[in-house]
């Protein structure tokens, strides 16, 4: 009698306990099931970023530059002079400056950012050492007609503070001075308009093709945008929303890379473009057609061959100033992401088990719970 009553206990705990477990996991459903629905839900996970990203690519590639966009005589100029290994013969009309409120294209100003020690003087002008770079001399020779600004941090931080005191405790409390030289980047294009480039980027001819636009931003290889090199027209909106968003991706993500890289360089710079293009997605320019209408506020993207390749308007130094040590273990994490695939799955694998081991103890003990008198 006693063991009889010993196995009903045992049964009613057993239902008890499997009940219970199915409350918690708010599942009723059978062990295989569950196992489907949990690799569909990782499958998910997997598949929309890489849907996203490339949503995102096709969205640059439709809004590319391409030789379409310039007079045509220009065009043929340009693919001859290369054929010579030489700049190319044309006659530029003389450039409008208008007043940055007035701009619906971008201006012909040039800015470069030197922060090196703080100044005590202000100075509009840094003056950069001879062994320093050369490009803003290279611009002025190959734009005789343009304004060619080099900041230093003094006057960096005088802009900011005259006329976007709102952002200034965002920018004197980043980590790293070259965070602040990113922010700033966003700033000058918002304020006075223009073309910004690092310093280990220089003018190969003329950059008055590049103008006729109200913004544009050279494409990376292999996926997204650069912040090493843009343009816009002051107070275009997509400058204003990534001054915006400034504040909230000012994460600290441990590696001094990383977080220069998602919270102001370029992985900032593209997850921002890419959000843009998502609520406003580019017009469909008819494939190698000239992109004749656009509004005051679209973005362009400069491709490869007029970025760094075959018909550059640039020449390129070796950069990466900010790269401190810990870049060598991000990249290699990005020369071999099948160490974050094992790693994840082997995350999963421990979970699943864990959570099997808990279960199987909580069952136990409550098996071998003594009956009641």
């Amino acid at each position: 009698m006693t063991g009889d009553l010993s196995r009903t206990n045992e049964r009613k705990n057993r239902q008890t306990a499997k009940q219970t477990d199915k409350q918690r996991t708010g599942m009723g459903l059978p062990r295989p099931l569950r196992l489907v629905v949990l690799v569909l839900l990782v499958v998910l996970l997997i598949l929309y970023p890489i849907w996203r990203q490339s949503s995102y690519e096709r969205s640059l590639a439709a809004s590319s530059i391409s030789f379409a966009d310039f007079p045509p005589d220009y065009a043929d100029a340009l693919k001859q002079a290369q054929r010579e290994n030489k700049n190319p013969e044309y006659d530029w009309p003389p450039l409008p400056h208008p007043a940055p409120e007035a701009q619906t294209t971008i201006p012909p100003i040039i800015h470069f950012i030197w922060f090196r020690d703080l100044y005590h003087e202000h100075l509009d002008i840094s003056e950069i050492p001879h062994i320093g770079s050369k490009a803003p001399e290279h611009c002025m020779e190959h734009n005789p007609d343009y304004e060619v600004i080099t900041w230093n941090e003094t006057a960096a931080r005088a802009l900011v503070e005259e006329h976007y005191s709102w952002l200034l405790p965002l920018y004197d409390g980043y980590r790293y001075p070259i965070q602040r030289i990113d922010a700033f980047k966003y700033v000058v294009l918002w304020h006075y308009g223009g073309v910004y480039m690092d310093l280990d980027i220089a003018c190969r001819r003329k950059l008055d093709p590049l103008l006729p636009f109200a913004a544009w931003y050279p494409k990376a290889s292999p996926f997204g945008v650069n912040n090493d090199l843009m343009a816009s027209r002051a107070r275009h909106p997509f400058v204003g929303y990534m001054l915006k968003q400034l504040a909230p991706r000012n994460w600290n993500l441990l590696f001094p890379y990383l977080t220069i890289f998602w919270s102001t360089g370029p992985q900032f710079t593209s997850d921002m473009l890419a959000s843009w293009f998502w609520y406003y997605p580019p017009p469909n320019y008819p494939a190698g057609e000239k992109k004749l209408e656009f509004g005051p506020d679209t973005v362009f993207v400069l491709p490869q061959e007029f970025y760094s390749e075959q018909y550059t308007f640039f020449g390129h130094s070796p950069g990466g100033t900010w790269h401190g040590p810990d870049v060598a273990v991000v990249l290699w994490f990005v020369d071999h992401p099948w160490v974050l695939v094992v790693f994840a799955i082997g995350c999963l694998v421990l979970l699943r088990f864990g959570l099997k081991w808990r279960k199987e103890r909580r069952l136990r003990s409550k098996t071998h719970r003594p009956a009641s008198p």
